[in-house]
């Protein structure tokens, strides 16, 4: 049974509107939009405008964004592709007459076009009942006035400077030459000029206006990007993928994101009593890892831009595949894992509103900063989305002009009965699907509420350090010391992590009852706040 009391927050509740979003402001902003009558798609636009101010790590206007929507009125999920592609000049070849042997972290050569205004426009134009120019006001006022920095902004800035060599990035993240301290105010005069720029001439300005000008100007001299690239981007609209797990529908993005990882987890996890085992129990923590590295090596195998690439989907999703993958579980040993053969620095936030939509939405730079460029005069930073991209001429994800590349972003909404029952997003990059399946199973196999579900501890598999292995294990430490010696026995290479580790994400997410009633989490991880009314 979940212990009583171990949330360190309360869980939100309300009944006529709720956001969970990892920035306060951002999800005042969204309540407010709310009450005043806007869908759960305004309110995502006026959140996500807020957070593109006050979280300028991890998302914003030079972005990319994926979105779930449920729709009441039709009782349908429905996904939007806000993800840009690489520029015209990205190929194999250009990248051997740079003289360069790998793509670069940080830089020009890792932009692809940025899509998120793009996609505010359309899920606007789809479900949204107010006009872009107001949704955008209370992000044009932070922006202009300032707001007391946080924590974990002032930290991400001091971080990242010395690594980044883009002037303009200095001159604006780094105002008298230091990051802004803890409390100080934060003012972007160029990011307020490029909003109010963009509630009066619409997405259009990005693409073909001023914004689109300094950011091709910008790449000319070394990125990928062309004008013509920029005038070309659209989003789509698309349907989701699912599955079906102890009778929820669980929908998550589709390729070139990875959400069919947490599908394919979820898809063998169904076969076993997974509650059986005590939550962060040896048994239920090693199981869950090991689902994740075989998941994990047919992401890095088959997942690219399923419009340039063959990716087996359908054979993804298949319960009989999932079910011969969970055969090379070994209950006894930590195991490496080959890909099988199917046949055939981020932010999440999660909106529900009056009428039964829910929007779950994931928008990103990448890593922290993104690119580090910031075109002059326009206040924001570049995505580094391509740094993803292959050099194995054969890899689904091989660098190729006008492809998007992989997306670590992800989204996920769960039905029953073709009724809303939650609503999860969460940042953390490479970690996110795995991040997702210990949320959702924490919620459906062991009946925690979202909020605890959301702080119980997690692991992270994966190196973010030079010199440790790839496989390394972060676990956070509120895990009994036993359960780490015995998991280290059993061969998983695990290193303590602190007790609220923010490199295993900052997830948010809202549940809706069967009586409409709405409760919402929001991760103490971070500077989030779940608010309902």
């Amino acid at each position: 049974m979940p212990q009583i009391g171990y949330s360190r927050r309360a869980l939100a509740l309300g009944r006529d509107g709720l956001v969970a979003s990892c920035h306060p402001l951002a999800t005042l902003a969204g309540v407010e939009t709310l009450k005043a009558g806007g869908t759960a798609a305004d309110a995502a636009i006026a959140t996500n405008g807020v957070l593109a101010v006050t979280q300028s790590n991890n998302c914003g206007l030079g972005g990319d964004l994926f979105c779930l929507y449920y729709e009441a009125a039709t009782r349908r999920v429905h996904f939007l592709n806000g993800a840009g592609r690489a520029g015209g000049r990205a190929s194999l070849e250009e990248l051997r007459r740079r003289g360069r042997k790998a793509l670069p972290v940080i830089g020009p050569e890792t932009v692809s076009v940025p899509g998120v205004v793009r996609a505010w426009a359309m899920l606007l134009e789809r479900f949204g009942t107010r006009r872009l120019d107001g949704l955008l006001q209370p992000a044009i006022h932070y922006a202009e006035r300032g707001f007391p920095i946080t924590s974990i902004l002032s930290q991400a800035i001091a971080e990242f400077a010395p690594g980044n060599r883009d002037a303009e990035w200095q001159r604006v993240f780094r105002p008298g030459g230091r990051a802004p301290a803890l409390g100080e105010m934060f003012v972007q005069p160029d990011l307020a000029r490029t909003l109010r720029d963009l509630a009066a001439e619409g997405p259009d300005l990005f693409y073909r206006g001023r914004v689109g000008r300094a950011i091709a100007e910008r790449m000319a001299r070394d990125g990928f990007l062309t004008p013509e690239d920029l005038v070309a981007h659209t989003g789509e609209w698309g349907d989701p993928i699912a599955t079906t797990y102890r009778g929820f529908t669980v929908y998550e993005t589709p390729p070139p994101t990875q959400g069919v990882v947490t599908l394919l987890a979820l898809n063998m996890l169904e076969g076993v009593d997974l509650a059986k085992h005590p939550l962060h129990s040896v048994e239920h923590l090693h199981l869950l890892l090991e689902i994740v590295k075989l998941t994990y090596a047919d992401r890095d195998c088959w997942i690219g831009d399923p419009q340039c690439a063959d990716v087996p989907l359908a054979g993804m999703l298949d319960k009989a595949y999932a079910a011969r993958r969970l055969l090379h579980f070994d209950p006894g040993a930590a195991s490496t894992y080959a890909p099988g053969e199917p046949e055939g620095d981020t932010t999440g936030f999660v909106v529900a509103d009056a009428h039964g939509n829910v929007a779950a939405v994931i928008q990103s730079l990448f890593n922290s900063f993104g690119s580090g460029v910031v075109p002059p005069g326009t206040g924001f930073c570049l995505q580094n989305r391509g740094r993803h991209f292959s050099l194995e001429p054969e890899h689904p994800n091989v660098l190729a002009p006008h492809k998007r590349p992989f997306h670590t972003l992800m989204a996920s909404i769960t039905t029953r009965d073709d009724r809303p029952v939650m609503g999860f997003a969460t940042m953390g990059g490479n970690g996110q699907a795995m991040f997702h399946l210990q949320v959702l199973t924490n919620v459906f196999d062991y009946g925690l509420d979202i909020q605890e579900a959301i702080e119980r501890p997690r692991f992270l598999i994966g190196a973010f350090l030079p010199d440790e292995p790839a496989e390394t294990i972060r676990l956070e430490s509120r895990i009994p010391p036993d359960v780490f010696a015995e998991l280290q026995r059993l061969g998983h290479p695990i290193v303590p992590a602190p007790e609220l580790f923010y490199r295993v994400g900052q997830a948010h997410g809202v549940m809706v009852n069967a009586d409409g009633v709405l409760s919402g989490g929001a991760d103490p991880r971070g500077d989030g706040v779940a608010l309902g009314y």
